[in-house]
């Protein structure tokens, strides 16, 4: 493929599958179904800390948090995991309800952009 200044480059990939691949043992069908039990169980945890946050319930947005911690260290989403660092940092502080919002709304915009990936390519 030859590179042209008018020419996309392709989306470097927010995900890395490795572990999952190697827990399946290469097996492709089942890395399938575990990324997409991961999509759909993380869009719900997502719209359940957005909901969370409308309702200014700060401890569930905690508890949701940490229960999502563990399944993206399997799916090598790093940018996700700095994210809901973030967030878990603000919630152990005095925090400012705006700055909870803005990175609320980045975990938020970054994981559709990783379940949009997921999808296209499984």
């Amino acid at each position: 493929m030859l590179f042209t200044p008018n020419s996309e480059l392709p989306a470097s990939k927010l995900y890395n599958l490795s572990l999952i691949d190697t827990m399946c043992r290469g097996n492709q069908e089942q890395v399938a179904k575990m990324v997409k039990v991961f999509t759909s169980e993380i869009s719900q945890s997502v719209a359940d800390i957005n909901t969370a946050f409308s309702e200014k319930d700060f401890l569930t947005i905690k508890k949701l948090t940490h229960k999502v911690k563990p399944t993206l260290t399997y799916f090598g989403v790093e940018k996700l995991q700095k994210e809901l660092l973030l967030i878990d940092a603000l919630l152990l502080t005095d925090f400012d309800i705006t700055t909870l919002e803005t990175h609320l709304n980045n975990f938020t915009k970054l994981t559709t952009k990783v379940i949009d990936q997921l999808n296209n390519d499984f």
